[in-house]
């Protein structure tokens, strides 16, 4: 093709880019080299093969809130490695391009180890937000005791925002999620909102999802001095941020202090009155005994082999010492966890054998245990020696005779 004709080709089509009116000659090469001249409808599809707070980034990174078409912001899906690195200016140009004021309803911080606050500045008198956790990490979220060794979620950059929302007249502002490290502070501050949080929901009528009558509880969040509840919300379910009144009294999970109603996470309780929800694991179903245990009281363990969960008392269960491997008394052979009578410790025997192989498996009864294995090794070892000769005398003879009829 002629530079004429190319310029003939050029001057007669214009591409379409997504903007409105002809492209230039600069512009047409500029969209081969940037993502950014992508019309809406693509960079939609490119944003489904991405976790939802990596569109919210991409939305950042482009200026363009095309990548992003949910409503939900939840931060520890990206993972804790690239959440921990974003600022205060990386949240707040996250929330500007995806519009967060008029659209997100729910947002959460896990991961975000590195922020002020100051960065959500963006959300001020939203009144769409539904649910807002300011738990920024898995740590703050979970722990019975201690503080995390690096907290900067500052009050002073927080509360300020958070009361510009539960000021508005038709916010939508449904469950308020504090980090445990403000909890076991109490501050005066904290306090005083938490009060100002209370009346604010108090002056609206909520219907509960369990048996669809209005109400109007008292006190939505405990903001008594001392209490162990302190700075946690009542009757509000965690994953759907549905509302149940004080007779149908919302599970409670001990774990992870939240509540929830019965259609969206079941709490199991032991007998000591000790509640876990489904995700935190903290106390366990027997299928033998039809009854569920926490790990203080009675625990309860999986066989990785017939893959059954039973207490202790119901079927007992070997727990290797190095790995933690384990399994109950019936599944136990020479390929999972055993019981040695000698030294009377339970291992599995893949730790027995990486010992042996080591030459530090000085007892006698684990190496009995071993034993089967290892003739069973020794035997496949030969067989394959065997084949190795066999192959060997084959290509031996097919040289000799090669050799013969040269000759």
């Amino acid at each position: 093709m002629t530079n004429q004709h190319i310029q003939n080709s050029s001057s007669s089509s214009s591409i379409n880019l997504g903007h409105d009116g002809p492209c230039s000659s600069f512009d047409q090469l500029s969209s081969c080299l940037s993502i950014n001249y992508l019309p809406d409808s693509i960079l939609r599809c490119i944003g489904e093969y991405l976790p939802i707070p990596s569109r919210a980034i991409m939305a950042s990174a482009l200026t363009r809130s095309a990548c992003f078409d949910s409503d939900t912001l939840d931060f520890s899906d990206i993972g804790r490695d690239l959440a921990s690195k974003l600022t205060d200016s990386d949240v707040s140009s996250i929330l500007v391009s995806i519009d967060a004021a008029d659209r997100l309803k729910v947002l959460k911080l896990i991961g975000c180890e590195n922020i002020t606050g100051a960065g959500l500045d963006p959300l001020r008198g939203s009144i769409v937000l539904e649910l807002i956790d300011l738990n920024t990490s898995v740590i703050t979220a979970i722990a019975s005791d201690g503080f995390p060794p690096c907290f900067t979620l500052s009050e002073d950059a927080v509360i300020p925002i958070l009361d510009s929302i539960i000021s508005e007249k038709y916010r939508a502002l449904k469950l308020l999620e504090l980090p445990l490290v403000w909890r076991k502070k109490e501050s005066a501050q904290l306090a005083a909102f938490l009060v100002r949080y209370n009346n604010a929901q108090r002056s609206r009528t909520c219907f509960c999802c369990e048996c669809s009558a209005d109400f109007q509880a008292s006190s939505w969040t405990d903001h008594f001095k001392g209490s162990s509840f302190w700075g946690l919300q009542r009757h509000t379910c965690y994953d759907c941020t549905e509302h149940v009144c004080v007779d149908c009294d919302a599970a409670f999970c001990d774990e992870c202090k939240k509540n929830f109603c019965n259609d969206c996470c079941p709490i199991q309780y032991c007998a000591c009155g000790k509640a876990s929800c489904m995700d935190c694991f903290g106390v366990e179903y027997c299928e033998s005994c039809d009854e569920a245990y926490c790990q203080d009281c009675r625990p309860v363990f999986m066989c990785e082999c017939c893959n059954r969960f039973r207490c202790m008392e119901c079927a007992i269960h070997l727990i290797c010492s190095n790995c933690n491997e384990s399994n109950c008394m019936q599944c136990a052979n020479e390929n999972n966890v055993q019981w040695c009578e000698v030294c009377e410790e339970d291992n599995c025997n893949d730790c027995r054998h990486k010992a042996f192989k080591d030459g530090s498996l000085d007892c006698k009864g684990c190496r009995g245990l071993l034993l089967p294995r290892i003739i069973q090794e020794n035997e496949a070892q030969q067989r394959e020696i065997e084949m190795l000769k066999f192959v060997v005398l084959n290509a031996v003879n097919k040289e000799i005779v090669h050799n013969v009829r040269a000759v």
